[in-house]
Parts: C-alpha cells; sequence; structure tokens
C-alpha cells in the first residue's frame, strides 16, 4: 500500500454518512448510494498526493485526502456525486477486510480467560472499553483545550476583529455532538460542524468564503465561551496595531504639565496655536484621540479667551486630566497592545453587521458644534444588550452654500423602510436584522439592512436598567468620573417625573430652566441652552406650552458639566423630541457660521 493510500484509508474512513451529508447534502447522498447499488464501480490510480479515479460513467474525479480540494470532469460547481461515489466505493471495497480484523480481535478477546489474563488486564480491558465510550466525547477535546494561535493563524486582523465585535452581542447557541460536534447559531441559523481533527479550515459551514469562515470562528468562540473560556483577550493582540510617535506623546505631554504650571490667567493666546501644532503632529504620529482631545481643550481655551458664559472650568479640568493620563501610560509603554489601542483610537470607526436588535425609540435631539457641524441624533434602548443605541444625521455647514434644515430633514424617509419617516422612527420599537454599528452604539445607513416595525410598549411597562433613575441618584452621581480604557460615553437617564412645578429664562447664562418635581416632592432643573434656532421652541416651553399640563411622565435627559439637558419627554407609546416636536420654526435654514 502506498503512503498517500493508507492516508486516503483513514481520511475515507472519517468519513461518516452524517460528514458527507452535511459537506453535501442528504439528498446527493441518496443518489450516491443508489447508483453504487446499480452497478457503478471505480478504478484508482495512486499518486503521491492525490489518487485518480476512474468511474465506469466516464467521469474522472482528483482526491486528495481532504474534502477541501477536488476535481472533477463534470461541470458541477460545489461537491458532486462523481466525489461522494468515489469514496464511498473505496469503503465498501474494504469493508470486508475491516470486518475480518475485527473479528481476529474479538476472537482474541474471547480467549483472554482461557489463557490466564489475571484480574489486573481484564480490568484494562474494562477501561479500554469505557474510553471507547466516550470516544466521542474525547475526540472533540482540542474545541476547548488547543492553543487558539495555530488554529487563526490564516485569519486576517480585520476578520478576528469583526468576530470578537459580534461576540459581544448575546446568541444562543445549540451543541449537536455525533460523528461531527455541530455548533447551531440559533439566531443567524447558521451551522458549523467540526472534525476531530484540531483545524478551522476542516469544518463544515454551508455559508461560503469570508462569512463562512467568520461563522466558524464564532462558532468555536462561543463555544468555548459556553465551557467557561473567555479568549478576548488572549486573541486581541493579532487585532490591534499600537504603532505611534512616541516623540509626539512626550511633547503633548510637555505641553500639559506647562499649561497646568502656568494656569489660565497667565496664558498667552499664543498657546492656541501650539496646540493646532500639536493636533496636526498628533494626527500624523497616528493617535487620533489624542489629536481629538487636543481639539476639544482648543475649543475650551477659545471660550475662555472669549470670555464666553458657556465656559466651565469642570469641563477644562475634565479635559486636561483624561488627556494627560492617557498621554502618561502611553510613555511608559507598560501596558498591552489591547489596551493601547483603547487610548490611541481610530480615525475611521469601523462598522460591523449584528444579526438582529430589538430597540425602543427613546427621542430625537436636534444640535449644531462650534466646528461647523449640524444634525439630528435619534437614541434608542436595545433589548438585547441593555444599551443605548443612536443613528445620527449629520452635515457640515461651514461652507457659504451650505446649509441644513432641521424641518426638512426630520420629515424625510429613513434609508431602511419606505415611507417611514424619521419623525416616525424616533418614537417607534423596531427589530433590525443584519444591520451594521460601531462602537460607540451608532447605527449605519448603509445596505443590507433589514427593519421591521413592532407594536410600540408604553413606556410605563419599559424597564431601562441602568438608564431608569430617579431625581436623587442622578444628583448624586459623579459626573467627572471617567475610565481610560473604555469607549466615552454619553451620560443619558431616563426620570420619572410627576410634573413640571416652574420654567423660567436665566437672561444671565441665556438658558431656559425647566423645574421637575417627583411624587415624593424631589425637583430637579432641566436647563434648554437658548439659540436662535430654538427661538419658537424656548418661547412656547417658557410660556408654558404643553408642559404645563403634562402630568405623570418619562423625560429623556443627558448629562454633561453638571447640567442636565433634556431630550424629550415619553408617556404611555407617545414620545415628544422637545427641540423637535414642539413648534420648531419653519425656515429651518442656515447660513454661514
Amino acid at each position: 500500500m502506498s503512503g498517500f493510500e493508507q492516508k486516503f484509508r483513514i481520511f475515507s474512513k472519517q468519513c461518516t454518512e452524517d460528514y458527507l451529508i452535511r459537506h453535501a447534502n442528504k439528498g446527493l447522498y441518496k443518489r450516491s448510494l443508489k447508483e453504487l447499488d446499480h452497478g457503478v464501480t471505480v478504478q484508482y490510480t495512486w499518486n503521491e498526493a492525490s489518487v485518480g479515479c476512474q468511474l465506469t460513467d466516464g467521469t474522472h474525479c482528483t482526491l486528495e485526502n481532504t474534502l477541501d480540494h477536488w476535481e472533477c470532469s463534470c461541470p458541477a460547481d460545489n461537491i458532486c456525486k462523481h466525489v461522494l461515489i468515489s469514496i464511498l466505493y473505496y469503503q465498501r471495497e474494504h469493508q470486508t477486510e475491516d470486518t475480518l480484523n475485527k473479528g481476529e480481535e474479538a476472537s482474541t478477546a474471547e480467549l483472554a480467560p482461557e489463557s490466564g489474563l489475571d484480574e489486573m488486564h481484564v480490568h484494562q480491558a474494562g477501561q479500554i472499553q469505557n474510553t471507547h465510550s466516550h470516544g466521542m466525547k474525547s475526540r472533540f477535546r482540542w474545541m476547548v483545550e488547543s492553543d487558539l494561535a495555530p488554529l487563526i493563524k490564516s485569519y486576517s486582523s480585520s476578520l478576528i476583529e469583526e468576530v470578537l465585535f459580534r461576540l459581544r452581542y448575546p446568541e444562543q447557541i445549540e451543541v449537536l455532538e455525533d460523528t461531527l460536534l455541530t455548533v447551531r447559531l440559533v439566531k443567524q441559523e447558521i451551522e458549523v460542524s467540526f472534525t476531530e481533527e484540531a483545524s478551522l479550515a476542516k469544518a463544515l459551514c454551508k455559508v461560503k468564503q469570508t462569512a463562512g469562515n467568520m461563522a466558524k470562528l464564532e462558532a468555536l468562540l462561543r463555544y468555548r465561551m459556553q465551557q467557561g473560556l473567555n479568549d478576548t483577550e488572549a486573541i486581541s493582540g493579532r487585532v490591534h496595531d499600537a504603532t505611534f510617535s512616541l516623540q509626539t506623546v512626550k511633547e503633548c505631554r510637555s505641553m500639559l504639565a506647562g499649561l497646568l504650571k502656568t494656569g489660565l490667567a497667565r496664558l498667552p493666546q499664543s498657546y492656541m496655536a501650539q496646540l493646532e501644532t500639536l493636533a496636526i503632529a498628533a494626527h500624523s504620529g497616528h493617535l487620533p484621540d489624542i489629536e481629538r482631545g487636543l481639539r476639544g481643550i482648543q475649543g475650551e481655551l477659545q471660550l475662555f479667551f472669549n470670555r464666553h458664559v458657556r465656559f466651565s472650568m469642570q469641563s477644562m479640568l475634565d479635559r486636561v486630566s483624561k488627556l494627560y493620563l492617557a498621554l502618561q501610560v502611553l510613555e511608559q509603554e507598560k501596558v498591552s497592545a489591547f489596551k493601547q489601542s483603547q487610548l490611541i483610537g481610530s480615525f475611521r470607526s469601523k462598522y460591523y453587521a449584528v444579526p438582529e436588535l430589538h430597540l425602543y425609540g427613546l427621542g430625537a435631539d436636534a444640535w449644531e458644534t462650534r466646528s461647523g457641524y449640524r444634525g439630528i441624533t435619534y437614541y434608542f434602548y436595545c433589548f438585547d444588550d441593555a444599551e443605548i443605541y443612536t443613528y445620527s444625521d449629520v452635515r457640515a455647514v461651514y461652507y457659504e452654500d451650505n446649509q441644513f434644515s432641521y424641518t426638512e430633514h426630520y420629515g424625510s424617509f429613513t434609508p431602511w423602510l419606505p415611507n417611514l419617516t424619521f419623525r416616525q422612527f424616533a418614537g417607534e420599537e423596531v427589530q433590525f436584522r443584519s444591520v451594521k454599528v460601531n462602537e460607540e452604539h451608532r447605527l449605519s445607513s448603509g445596505e443590507g439592512a433589514k427593519l421591521t416595525l413592532l407594536p410600540r410598549t408604553s413606556v410605563e411597562e419599559m424597564n431601562l436598567g441602568k438608564y431608569m433613575q430617579d431625581i436623587p441618584s442622578v444628583l448624586a452621581e459623579d459626573a467627572r468620573s471617567f475610565e481610560l480604557f473604555s469607549v466615552p460615553k454619553e451620560r443619558l437617564a431616563m426620570i420619572k417625573v410627576a410634573r413640571v412645578v416652574e420654567h423660567r429664562f436665566d437672561k444671565q447664562s441665556q438658558d431656559l430652566i425647566l423645574t421637575m418635581e417627583s411624587d415624593h416632592g424631589e425637583t430637579l432643573d432641566l436647563t434648554l441652552p437658548y439659540s436662535t434656532e430654538w427661538q419658537t421652541m424656548i418661547k412656547r416651553l417658557e410660556s408654558g406650552y404643553g408642559a404645563g399640563t403634562l402630568e405623570d411622565f418619562y423625560a429623556f435627559v443627558r448629562i454633561e458639566q453638571q447640567q442636565i439637558y433634556p431630550i424629550s419627554f415619553l408617556k404611555g407609546p407617545t414620545v415628544i423630541s422637545l427641540k423637535l416636536d414642539t413648534g420648531y420654526g419653519r425656515t429651518g435654514r442656515v447660513g454661514r457660521l
């Protein structure tokens, strides 16, 4: 017997009915057996690393000791009946020989007591039999015991990154053990069958190409998670590129140290130019989050130099402290590549498809930035992972001819469902399938997502988890806390309100203040900063429009710099987005900022 024939013989024994059906399909397998019963035979020509199979129907196949590589003279693109016939015929030809060998082994076992085998040998024979009965389980021990590094060697960093992202979302798996170990991803309706060989390439999956490779890795990692193993930290080094300019980090930290030493009162306005120079250096030094941090400090300083009423010393200290600590950690180079990447950030946000999202609309907020952008952000609570998701419609308006109409965009149709406007979308309960999201839980408007409207649950029946807060907890929470190794998040809360007890306009700060009261008598001030864009809304709310008669409702708010800004009011199935649903002006046009 040639060396390759021995390999092929071992391979043919592994080609059980279950294995072949999952690699092809049940119908094809049955047709192959039928043709064998009708007299089709195969002649084998053994080569160094393959075997030529000549079928009596005139077809010729070339096989290896794997079903990943094969050739057939028929026009089929996928595995065909001729390949199955070639394997099954070889199995039948050698079945008699295997049966005779087993018969000899059985005869030896029967003679064992008469041969004077002692008690210890009988016990060993029992152990062998017991091992065989548990062999099914032990054949797949590699799935929890193998080192992941060689298993994922052929996987690109981007594919591993996407799989790690998908693991954040709950997914039920079903495991079936027979001649293969099959892991079914229930929500995705994908099955991956693993062989006893420690290889992802040998795993079977109906989904092809990149999506299939991703499903194989996801199924393996979810199976390992079910067995109590967490591989996220172990394989994250394959994903994250922590290459950056250490010199730029040192220069930025030195500059911030000088700022803290000098103080704002004695700081020259030329400091703004230094910040701009370092921000450009951070960009070219592959430090995107450092660049954003420097520009944030630059914006705060601009308010300070202009003696603007909206300048906040607390916000300034928060920005400087967080950036200084991040720079210090990067300069010391003592943390893993994964944690360094969290501090470095990325220039472009990556979006990945998740199988399913069940979202509950919380309202919409219109906004503008000092850097020349305007947009509307839509907020949703996700039942799947108890987090807030957003979708933002943003436009740059820093050129003279660029305009942005809030009413026009709020009334336009969504990209996922015809005839559904964003105004309706903000207050719906929806089910997304195959929608793309990023690490900040922002939804993408890209193609492929399917949106279904669901009956909306009343807000009183909702449990928003950590976002459901009362007035004392909102006031007591430390607004200045932050974590270096986490994605920055807006501080959002849903507060139960009994009534609006007062509304007043603060001329000094140019803010409208709405004072809320709870059932227990606690009060909370909600702040709406004045802007000419929201003049109509401010005047209507100031005169008590709508809010004066509203009782027992929920306020969805954003908390920043010890101020609480309302986004929407909710009661029953209804959502009122304050800036967009309470008498926004008709023109909505903006010129040059």
